[in-house]
C-alpha cells in the first residue's frame, strides 16, 4: 500500500505523525508526506517527502496567519476550552491559502490512503478529488473533528473544488482522554510516542547530574531576537536555585549564551525525549509536542504558555496534576515548589502510564491495513 501523510506545514504538526510512518514503512508499506515550511524535517527521520512550498518557512507562514485572522491570536474569553470550540472552524480555514499547493503535491505520489492532520483539510480534500480513502490524525491535545469541514468556513475549499467531504472518516488520536479537550474519544487511540527529530546527543545528557535538572524548552519557533531575553530571565533566576538549567534554544541558537551562572547550560537543538528521562522538571512554552513528550516521560512541567491554544493546553495539564501555569517566567520560589512537589511527580506518573497502555504505532499499522 502507498500511505501519503500530509501535516500542516510546521515541525510541531508533522512530528508527530513519525512513529506511525515508520510502522507503516516497517509492515512493508510504501511512505511519504508531503508538507512544507519546517515540516520537511521529517526527511531527516528517514522518509520521503514532496515539498510543496520550497522555501518557505513555518515561520514566514504563522506571519500570514496572524495578517489574516488577528482574531484567532487574541486571548481567550471566559472558558478556553468553550472558546476553542468556537475558534475551530477558523483555525482550519485560515490554513486555506496553502491548500491547493499542498493537493498537487499530494497528487504526484498516487496514494492508497491518505493520513490527514485534521487541522488542515487537504487531506481530506486530496481523498475527495481523487477517491482516496483518508484517515484524520489529530496530532495535540486539541481536537479537529473532520466534520468541521462540512461547513463553512472550514469547509472554503471543498467549496472551492466542488467536492462533498467523505463519509465516516475515522480519527486517530495520540492525546489520551485525561489530557484531550471535550470532545468525544477518537475512533483510533495510539500512543504518544515522542520525536522531536535526531541529533548527536551529548553524553551528559543520557546520565543524571549532582543535582536536579530543569529543562528550559523555549519550542522550534523562538526568534533568535528573544532570546537574550529568555536567558536573561533564567541567569537571574538560576543562582537562587540549587538546580542544573539546560536551555535548549532550538533554531534560535546559543549565540547569547556568555556570562551566565554555572549551573546554566545552553544547546542547541537538542531531541527533547533524549533528556527527559534524566530530567526533574520542565519550564516550557505549551505546545503540543513539549506537552505529550513530557506527558509520555512522566515529568511534572511549569508552563508559560504563548497563544490561545497553548493557554488552553496549560489549562488541561494544570487540571490533570501535571503542570503549574504562569503568566510569565516563574521565579525562583515557584520553581524550587514544583521540585518538591510530591503530587505532581506522582501525577505525571500516572498519566505517563495511561499513555503507555494505549496501543503502540505498530498495532495502529496493523489496523490501517484491515480497514482498507
Amino acid at each position: 500500500m502507498r500511505i501519503l501523510f500530509l501535516p500542516a506545514p510546521a515541525i510541531g504538526h508533522a512530528y508527530p505523525m513519525v512513529p506511525l510512518a515508520w510502522a507503516c514503512r516497517a509492515a512493508g508499506h510504501e511512505v511519504a508526506f508531503a508538507a512544507s515550511g519546517d515540516a520537511v524535517a521529517v526527511a531527516q527521520a528517514g522518509l520521503a517527502v514532496l515539498d510543496a512550498l520550497p522555501g518557505v518557512t513555518s515561520q514566514q507562514m504563522l506571519f500570514t496567519f496572524v495578517s489574516d485572522a488577528p482574531e484567532l491570536f487574541r486571548p481567550f474569553e471566559g472558558d478556553p476550552a468553550a472558546d476553542m470550540a468556537r475558534r475551530k472552524p477558523s483555525i482550519v480555514a485560515v490554513w486555506d491559502r496553502y491548500v491547493d499547493v499542498h493537493l498537487d503535491a499530494a497528487a504526484r505520489f498516487a496514494a492508497d490512503l491518505i493520513i490527514s492532520d485534521s487541522v488542515f483539510a487537504v487531506g481530506l480534500l486530496a481523498g475527495a478529488v481523487h477517491h482516496v480513502p483518508v484517515i484524520s490524525f489529530d496530532v495535540g491535545i486539541v481536537r479537529f473533528g473532520p466534520d468541521l469541514v462540512r461547513e463553512l468556513p472550514a469547509g472554503v475549499a471543498f467549496r472551492r473544488h466542488g467536492v462533498a467531504v467523505p463519509d465516516n472518516v475515522q480519527t486517530i488520536g495520540i492525546a489520551p482522554d485525561a489530557l484531550a479537550d471535550d470532545k468525544p474519544p477518537p475512533g483510533i487511540a495510539m500512543r504518544f510516542v515522542p520525536y522531536n527529530g535526531g541529533a548527536a546527543v551529548p553524553g551528559w545528557a543520557w546520565q543524571p547530574g549532582d543535582r536536579p535538572r530543569i529543562i528550559v524548552s523555549a519550542g522550534s519557533l523562538l526568534p533568535g531576537s528573544a532570546a537574550p531575553e529568555l536567558l536573561g530571565r533564567i541567569a537571574r533566576i538560576a543562582t537562587q536555585v540549587d538546580a542544573e538549567f539546560v536551555v535548549t534554544l532550538g533554531q534560535a541558537g546559543a549565540a547569547a549564551a556568555a556570562g551566565l551562572p554555572a549551573n546554566v547550560r545552553v544547546t542547541g537543538w537538542l531531541p527533547l525525549h533524549t533528556i527527559l528521562p534524566t530530567t526533574t522538571a520542565v519550564i516550557h512554552h505549551g505546545g503540543d509536542g513539549t506537552t505529550l513528550t513530557c506527558a509520555a516521560l512522566g515529568v511534572p512541567q511549569i508552563v508559560v504558555p504563548e497563544g490561545p491554544q497553548r493557554v488552553l493546553n496549560a489549562e488541561i495539564t494544570r487540571r490533570r496534576g501535571v503542570a503549574r501555569v504562569f503568566s510569565e517566567f516563574p521565579g525562583a520560589t515557584a520553581i524550587k515548589a514544583l521540585l518538591q512537589d510530591d503530587e505532581a511527580r506522582a501525577a505525571a506518573a500516572g498519566l505517563r502510564a495511561e499513555i503507555a497502555a494505549l496501543p503502540a504505532p505498530a498495532e495502529v499499522a496493523a489496523r490501517l491495513t484491515e480497514l482498507f
